[in-house]
Parts: C-alpha cells; structure tokens; sequence
C-alpha cells in the first residue's frame, strides 16, 4: 500500500509544475489585481495526508514553485512551509500574487472555522469578520452547534452581519440551542429581521419555558410588529403573570404601539400597583391627550412611584407644572426621580445641588443626570466613580417596581459581589463607564481634556480604548496634543502604545510607524485574542447585537495590524506574512483575517 501511496506522488508531483511562473511579458497591472479564487484540484485536498513523504521532493531546489504547491502545503497545514515556497515563488515572479494571497488566508480559516476546538472556531469567525469574507455555511452551522456557549454566540453574532437566506435558516437552527441565552439571542436576531418564521418560533419558545420567564418576550413581538405578534402581545397583557403583563404594556409603549391604547387604559384601573406605575409611564410615551384625567388622579395615588411615573408622563403631554413637583421629590433623595430630571430641561441647578451629598447613590445618579444634560459640574463628581480605587466600585441597574424607571446602584467591593450575582457587574461596569466617556465628549473641550487627562494619569487600562478613540475622533490641536504627550508617558505601554497608534492614524508626523512596527514585532509570539464578557441583549446600554469585543491588550494588537495593513504600503503584506509565519499559531485566523482585508 506504501508503495502504490508513493507512486501516486511521484505522479502527482508534475501536475504541479505545469503551471509556470508568469513571464514578465505575461505579467500585466490587470492581472496583478485579480481576485480570482482557484479550487485547488479535489486530488490534491483528497490526498493530503496519503502524498506527504513527497514533500521534500515538492521543495526541492530543482524543483519551480508554483500555485499548486504553495497552496497543497497550506491545506496540509504546514503554514510555514507554505510562506517559505510563497517567497521564493514570489521572488521569481517579482511581486506578490494577490489571488494566491486570498487562497491561502481563505484555507486558514477555514481549517480553524473546521475545527472542533471551540476556541479555534471563535477565533475563525472573528477572522470572517474582519476580512469580510462569507463563511461557508455548513461549517458555521457546526461552530453554531458546538457544545461550547461562546462559539456558538460567536457564530450568531457573524450571523447578524450577514444578509444571505441562509442565516435565517441558522437562526432557526439555533432556537434549539441547549443554551438558553443562545436561544435568546437567536430570538432577538429573528425578531431585528423580522424573519417569516420569527413569530411563531418565540412562542413556541415561550411556552417551553417556566411561566415567569414569560417576561423576556413581550419585547421580542412589539420588535416583530406584525398583526400576527401584536396579537401575541395583546395576549401576554392579560397574561395571569403580572411581570409579563408589565413587560407587554411597556414593550407596547416602547414602540409607538397606540393602537394597543385600549388594553392599557384598562389596565390602569387595575389594583396592582406596579401595573398602574407601568401604564401611567405608557400613556405618556404614547402621548395619550384622552388619558390626563386619568394620570392627573394617578398623582394622588398611594404609591410614590405611581405618583411619579403619571407626573413624568403628564409633563410629556405639556404639563409643565409636573417637572416642578418631579424635581421636589428629587430634593428628597427619591433616585427615581433623580434619573427623570436627566430628560427635563430647567433642572440643571436642582441636580447640581446634590452632588455634594453624602450619599454615592445621590451623589452619581445626580452626576450622570447632569451629563446627559450636557452640564460640565458633573465631571469632578464622575470622576470619583470612573476611577477604579480601593473601594473597587461596581455598578447594577435597579428598576422601579413597574419598570418603567431606571436608575444606577453603586456596589462597593464589586469584584467579591460578582462572583455570586446573577449579572455580570463587571461587564455591566465597564460598558457603563465607556458610556460615561461618550457623553462626555460633548461636554466643552476643556472640560472633557481634563476628565481625559485623569483617566490616563490613573491608568485606568480598561477605560483607555475607548478613550483614545475618542480624541482621535476630536482630533482638536488640545486633543492631539494629550495625544502626544500620553505617548511619551513612562510606564504605561499600553497607554503609549494606544496614543501611538491613534497618532499613526490621524496622521501627525512622527516616529509612530516605527513604534507600531516594533510593538508588534515584539508581541507577534503572544496570544492575539482575548475578549470581554458581553452582556445579555436585555441589559446593553447601546442597542446591538452581540459582539465580540476583544480585552483593551487584544485590541492593540489588532488596531495595530490593520492600521498598517490600511496604509496601503508594499511592505505591509510582508509584515502580515512575517507574522503568520513565525508568530504565535493560534494567531493565525485573525491574521489571515486581516490580510484577506487588506487585499479587498
């Protein structure tokens, strides 16, 4: 058997050959930038392990490389000794040959996307991702059915990106995840799209749960729009489940659903206080001229936040006598209403008079209130609670009884909290803090410099991404130039780094090129990807699907890649290949990701 093996190598081994090299008469502009995908010869993929004593024979010095072999060696997985015969291939043909390039990228991730390592298949499907490649179907339906929850979120979120016919059929697939929260996220998905069978698959869905978890889908239906799910939502409002009956009253509300204004009105005659508070806050968000009576006796009602939900709504009907008695109970320490005065112009000095309150909780729902108000008193009291300290803090969101307000619960020694709270407060923290920055940054200039400033002198490291980011979206002279400083900063690499790279974007002269180049080079043995705990879709602060995030060290490394593959260079493919070939293995799809992106 042996023998016949190595006779059909030695027949195979022409076949390789008799493509030459283009000669530079054949070599035109035109051809250089073709994009052509060639299938390598099913023979070849099929043989892959059976010829592999010829390899030798294949790299021989006698022997012209060519396509064939370059690309055989790369489906046999032997990366190196696929770059090594590119670079002599390309050394005789005297440039890079783009169509070989996209081959090669395409076959590494698709061997990682084939893999049954959970984290090879994650990694593939980044790579996807960056290098706008369309994953082949039949391999994300088996990273979509891995037994591994974030290779399968992974794969929801590529989905979401995608257009084709086939990912509705994979978000159907994967209502019938043994994981929950990808059945969730399947859900949301199907509902964003609006997809045939949407409807039908999160009812169904539904009732396979336990009645109280009916109140994560109201919103799934009033997102569908359909009469087929409103008329599902009209149900769950008389669900024997009051949480889902206050979920389908607001998720009704949420989206403009007036013709669901009826049910409503009904409801607020209702004992259930909680569901009086959540049908007050909807007939002021449906702007419901019929119901002031209505909300104006709400206002006496027993419970004060009852009382408060009916007078936000009556100042959205115009009623500008319920903001002054909004912000009375604000005075209070009512947070509730603290949060409210966030959408009420005129109540820039009432918040103001609470940040030197004793109370943390006061004290930031009072600050952040007067950031959403675009009012720059609030910075020095945010500050207090964007820097990570001793006191590890750590924010929850805390709803009223009827939902329909929100406020911020600051966590003292957060860290120990997490380990046995039902959410993820860390991710929750961070995702608010980077919410906290973006407000900011329509703050006036000096005013943002100098929450900008404390941040990188503190090196806050989770905080800096998003904050550099963000100068480099100002891109004002005082911008640039805490840039140019904070590159400069000793003992903080990442935060040099990342003002390096931003710098070599923006493109201000300098030696940032240079220092990108020697950061990577110094980096390339690393792992490349680690990301961030994402939150469920019901608790994102930025409405979006999710989204693989990699940690602020990750996003460096990557930035740092595709911002020298985007400078359209001839020495970037060669540093891209460098890096596939003696950087660390498992950094290869996100690579060859960002090569496929470069070349396109």
């Amino acid at each position: 058997m042996k023998k016949i093996l190595f006779l059909v190598s030695l027949l195979t081994i022409p076949c390789f050959a008799e493509e030459a090299i283009p000669s530079a008469e054949e070599s035109s502009p035109g051809k250089e930038q073709s994009f052509v995908k060639e299938e390598m010869p099913r023979q070849e993929q099929d043989f892959t392990k059976e010829i592999a004593p010829s390899k030798k024979l294949i790299l021989s010095e006698e022997a012209t490389p060519n396509k064939q072999q370059i690309l055989y060696l790369a489906q046999a997985q032997d990366c190196k000794e696929s770059l090594a015969l590119y670079r002599k291939y390309c050394q005789k043909l005297g440039r890079h040959d783009f169509e070989v390039l996209e081959q090669m990228a395409s076959i590494i991730l698709e061997q990682n996307l084939r893999s049954t390592a959970p984290e090879k298949q994650i990694l593939a499907i980044f790579g996807y991702s960056i290098g706008g490649l369309n994953a082949p179907s039949n391999l994300l339906e088996q990273a979509l059915t891995s037994s591994d929850l974030q290779a399968q979120l992974a794969s929801l979120q590529y989905l979401a990106r995608m257009q084709e016919d086939t990912s509705d059929f994979l978000l159907n697939k994967a209502m019938s995840s043994e994981f929950l929260l990808t059945r969730l996220e399947a859900a949301f998905l199907l509902a964003q799209r609006k997809a045939k069978s949407a409807t039908g698959q999160i009812e169904s869905l539904m009732y396979r749960l336990p009645v109280p978890m009916r109140s994560f889908f109201p919103e799934f239906f009033a997102i569908i729009g359909t009469s087929e799910a409103i008329h599902v939502l009209r149900h769950l409002m008389d669900d024997s489940f009051h949480p889902t009956r206050i979920e389908a009253i607001l998720s009704a509300a949420r989206h403009g659903r007036d013709d669901l204004l009826p049910p409503i009105r009904a409801a607020s005659t209702h004992l259930n206080s909680a569901e009086q508070e959540a049908c007050a806050a909807a007939l002021g968000y449906l702007k419901d001229m019929k119901s002031i009576k209505k909300l104006k006796k709400l206002t006496s009602h027993s419970s004060p936040l009852v009382q408060l939900a009916a007078l936000h709504s009556l100042f959205l009907l115009g009623d500008e006598k319920a903001a002054h008695y909004i912000a009375k109970e604000a005075k209070k320490e009512n947070i509730f209403a603290i949060s409210l005065l966030a959408e009420i112009p005129g109540q820039e000095e009432t918040l103001a008079a609470l940040l030197p309150h004793d109370s943390m909780q006061v004290r930031f729902n009072a600050a952040l209130a007067l950031l959403q108000r675009k009012d720059a008193r609030s910075v020095p009291v945010l500050l207090e609670f964007l820097i990570r300290d001793s006191r590890d803090l750590g924010f929850q969101v805390q709803q009223s009884t009827g939902s329909s307000m929100r406020s911020w619960k600051v966590l003292p020694s957060s860290s120990h909290r997490a380990e046995n709270s039902f959410y993820d407060i860390r991710a929750l923290t961070l995702a608010l803090k980077e919410l906290i920055l973006m407000e900011s940054i329509e703050l006036p200039e000096p005013d943002f410099l100098t929450l900008a400033g404390y941040v990188f002198m503190t090196k806050q490291h989770d905080l800096v991404p998003r904050l550099v980011s963000l100068l480099e979206t100002l891109r004002t002279p005082n911008a640039i130039a805490l840039l140019q400083k904070q590159s400069l900063a000793a003992g903080a690499p990442l935060i040099r780094t990342y003002c390096n790279l931003a710098l070599l974007r923006i493109g201000e002269p300098g030696p940032y090129k240079q220092l990108i180049q020697e950061f990577v080079k110094q980096s390339r043995s690393h792992e490349l990807i680690r990301f961030r705990s994402a939150l469920p879709w019901n608790l994102r602060l930025v409405e979006s699907p999710y989204s693989l995030t990699p940690e602020e060290s990750s996003a460096l490394l990557i930035h740092s890649y595709e911002t020298l593959a985007s400078l359209q260079e001839p020495e970037t493919i060669d540093f891209l290949l460098e890096a596939l070939e003696l950087g660390n293995p498992q950094n290869r799809p996100v690579l060859a990701g960002i090569l496929l992106h470069t070349l396109h």
